[in-house]
């Protein structure tokens, strides 16, 4: 077996390591990230109701119980005597929501001025609400999303069907095992079900272009490595079919390391010491490699012009379906009840 002074690496500090080497200094630090497969641009086919938001829908809803409540209250309060304020007060409570919908509406006679002004400011607030709504949703539908679902260590751990390739023989691979509770646990628990993969280095490119480009498969990765191999890729096919992670987790420090006590170990950490300084291992770092920084933030929606097919919105016509369904249950109750009465 033969001997050597001292390693390259770099090497992740770990205690049981530093009780057989010696550190040199440290001088570059890493996290882990996740690289996973670009999905396929796609139409969200519940799109319809992003263009307002989730606190517009409860306003618009608490609106369409609030004023016809207060119109009602007022009418009790200021009895008209025209005869039609019986059947007036049964339509009232659908007369909101017709005008939301952009339905007629014949006045009455014998309607007090407040009443024509409350129902004018509906009409103005319906307007302007229905407008921004039908231009906001027309651009939308030109937007096509491309989902980057795994984000974090959590995102790929509640998806039963992710596959999480870890790099192999390493650090990691024996914090890993370590680990007696937690996310990480959970990671090495998931392996019993075939959800795990060790890999070595020299196999990640070609995990990334046959398996995690198909977007079941993740690569945990050291964010500096994957930033050479995805710039390899794109140099290669011009395209940016992953992405990275935003979160990073078990971040760690590494240096080269040499023999127990061998002299090399205080020179060279002298000399690392002045290139970490004076910025010229930064320098090397960033000009390693072309295209280092082409896919690292691919973009998340494009847009496009195309005839919108079935599948992009299908929701609306879920929602047409289910307000027919209903209107039907309704419509079988009233029936029998009026056979009963």
């Amino acid at each position: 077996m033969q001997e050597v002074d001292f390693g390259v690496g770099p090497f992740s500090l770990s205690v049981v390591r530093a009780e057989m080497v010696d550190y040199m200094r440290l001088f570059v630090g890493d996290a882990l990230k996740i690289i996973g497969g670009l999905g396929r641009p796609e139409v969200d086919p519940w799109g319809f109701l992003l263009p307002l938001g989730p606190l517009v829908w409860t306003a618009i809803l608490a609106a369409l119980l609030v004023v016809p409540g207060m119109v009602l209250l007022l009418l009790f309060c200021f009895p008209r005597k025209a005869p039609q304020r019986d059947t007036w007060k049964r339509d009232n409570i659908f007369l909101y929501v017709r005008i939301l919908l952009q339905q007629d509406y014949e006045t009455e006679p014998g309607e007090w001025e407040w009443e024509r002004l409350v129902l004018g400011s509906w009409m103005v607030m319906t307007l302007v609400l229905t407008k921004s709504y039908s231009g906001t949703l027309m651009s939308m539908l030109a937007v096509r999303y491309i989902p980057q679902p795994y984000q974090s260590l959590r995102d790929v751990l509640d998806d039963p069907s992710a596959t999480m390739m870890w790099p192999g023989g390493t650090f990691y691979m024996q914090f890993l095992k370590a680990a007696k509770r937690g996310a990480f646990h959970e990671v090495m628990k998931s392996e019993e079900y075939g959800r795990v993969m060790w890999v070595e280095p020299l196999e990640y490119r070609r995990k990334l272009e046959t398996l995690v480009v198909h977007g079941r498969h993740v690569l945990f990765i050291e964010e500096n490595e994957s930033r050479s191999i995805m710039a390899d890729v794109f140099s290669a096919t011009g395209r940016c079919d992953f992405y990275t992670s935003r979160e990073h987790f078990l971040s760690n420090s590494m240096s080269m390391i040499g023999q127990k006590g061998h002299p090399l170990v205080p020179a060279f950490s002298k000399s690392i010491k002045y290139v970490k300084q004076f910025g010229i291992f930064d320098y090397w770092l960033e000009g390693f490699k072309s295209n280092s920084s082409v896919c690292l933030r691919p973009p998340t929606r494009i847009t496009i012009k195309s005839s919108l097919a079935i599948s992009n919105v299908w929701g609306m016509f879920v929602v047409l379906a289910g307000g027919h369904a209903v209107a039907l249950l309704l419509l079988c109750l009233e029936l029998l009840a009026a056979h009963l009465i």
